[in-house]
């Protein structure tokens, strides 16, 4: 019997089968001297910010084009008009448009080198996971994978190709303002951090959160290609609303305010104070529903001690949707410069307190620099401007180079990252109890309810080897 490639690719696509048998890197050397080829995966919203990010590097060429929103694929390859009524000529008329990535990637096998993926988080995990089981590249935008397993097997699974390149999606890292907070915590210059306070004011004004799911369904659009956005999540009917951009507060496919602002905010503490998996956690929510996050929210994660944590462990303290720490409690000064207020300062888009044996470490989340305080005083430092850098660029040109540790957001570390993220996510599914996380069995000890949404099983069909 001869087996097609293209059923080959679909088998491996959709049966857990070994990776071994499907796993191979398009080109084995270094790609100093010929352009990386993209495939690129969600092209609509932040998915055409990571586009054009990418294909602004000189040694990209983008060959493929996908989205469930045909919209999207037919303006980029098409052209289209603006409001005014006037032709836009296509800015990538020579890429292939698809809606189904697994079609993609069984046709085009031989004619990409790397993806993004830029989806709704569900869908994540089996198309970055696919794509390293061909042997690809890949740049996923964060959260890295919806549930707390998908988001352990991907940085599993990438610490075992040594030849292929990741990077998740969190561009702000490559700030000057965040690196020279990331040095000041490597530095120890707070010494050993007992508690992190972290907050945003997501949703609020963003996308809704804490609703019920909405009863009965809409007209699907011509346009859409509903059970590709379905993908690995159960079904539903579709509702107006749920996309392009809605989908973050719903529990099916988004990882609400806690795992999609939380990558911005607590990657470098993360990475920086070494924390590993968490023992616990515990969510203090108002108006959690069991279809989406809630509407605001107070999250409690206890980790283990560490080389630079207190002797006790640590303790981060989450607030959004309009909740905050109480700043003045936390060691900041009663005045500002300018006879602002702490509050007033440092409430912004969000941020990280850092509280340590030696004192407070203010961690904005951008556009400012970090800032130390010792008995409510700040302690005068010049900060160090230690450079910026193109994130997107980055990943290209570690591709380029064949040099996959070059990424600072490589899966290997924002798999660990957001996997606490989505167990703090998931536990407004068990409001009001200390949730005990087991991780060998990736699931809460305590709590059969929030452990379902950890290790989810997808749909018919959409199974993916490795996951």
């Amino acid at each position: 019997m001869t087996i097609s490639r293209r059923d080959f690719v679909l088998a491996s696509l959709a049966a857990p089968v070994s990776f071994k048998a499907v796993t191979r890197l398009s080109r084995q050397r270094p790609m100093q001297n010929s352009k990386l080829r993209v495939a690129k995966i969600g092209c609509g919203g932040m998915g055409n910010d990571d586009l054009r990010a990418v294909a602004s590097h000189p040694m990209v060429e983008i060959v493929a084009l996908c989205d469930v929103d045909r919209r999207s694929v037919d303006a980029l390859r098409l052209g289209t008009k603006d409001k005014e009524g006037k032709a836009v000529p296509p800015k990538f008329p020579q890429a292939k448009g698809f809606a189904d990535w697994r079609e993609l990637f069984s046709t085009m096998e031989k004619d990409f080198d790397a993806v993004v993926v830029s989806t709704p988080d569900h869908m994540h995990a089996a198309i970055s996971m696919a794509a390293m089981n061909m042997g690809k590249h890949v740049y996923c935008q964060k959260p890295l994978a919806h549930g707390a397993w998908e988001n352990r097997r991907l940085a599993e699974v990438a610490a075992t190709k040594p030849n292929i390149v990741t990077q998740m999606g969190t561009q702000r890292i490559a700030t000057k303002w965040r690196r020279y907070g990331a040095k000041l915590m490597r530095d120890g210059v707070v010494g050993r951090v007992s508690d992190l306070y972290a907050w945003t004011n997501r949703p609020a004004g963003w996308w809704p959160q804490g609703g019920d799911r909405p009863q009965g369904s809409d007209p699907i659009p011509e346009w859409l290609s509903w059970d590709l956005f379905l993908g690995v999540s159960p079904e539903r009917p579709y509702k107006d609303g749920y996309t392009p951009f809605n989908w973050r507060g719903t529990i099916d496919w988004g990882t609400g305010a806690f795992g999609d602002m939380g990558c911005h905010m607590l990657d470098v503490p993360f990475y920086e104070l070494e924390l590993g998996m968490p023992r616990s956690v515990r969510c203090d929510p108002e108006k959690a529903t069991s279809d989406q996050y809630p509407e605001r929210e107070t999250v409690v994660v206890t980790y283990a001690a560490g080389p630079k944590t207190g002797a006790n462990g640590l303790k981060l303290h989450w607030f959004d949707g309009g909740r905050f720490p109480d700043f003045r409690s936390l060691g900041l000064p009663e005045g500002w410069e300018g006879g602002k207020t702490a509050e007033e300062v440092v409430k912004g888009d969000g941020g990280v307190i850092a509280v340590g044996e030696k004192g407070v470490l203010w961690f904005p989340i951008e556009h400012a620099w970090s800032r130390v305080f010792v008995d409510g005083k700040p302690v005068e430092m010049t900060p160090k401007d230690l450079g910026a850098s193109n994130h997107w660029h980055d990943w290209v040109d570690a591709c380029l180079a064949g040099k996959k540790d070059a990424c600072v957001s490589r899966f290997e570390k924002a798999g660990r990252l957001c996997e606490s993220l989505s167990i703090g996510a998931v536990s407004s599914l068990d409001p009001g109890k200390e949730l005990v996380f087991d991780a060998s069995s990736c699931a809460f000890a305590n709590s059969p309810t929030a452990s379902r949404m950890l290790r989810r099983t997808p749909r018919a069909g959409w199974s993916v080897a490795n996951l």
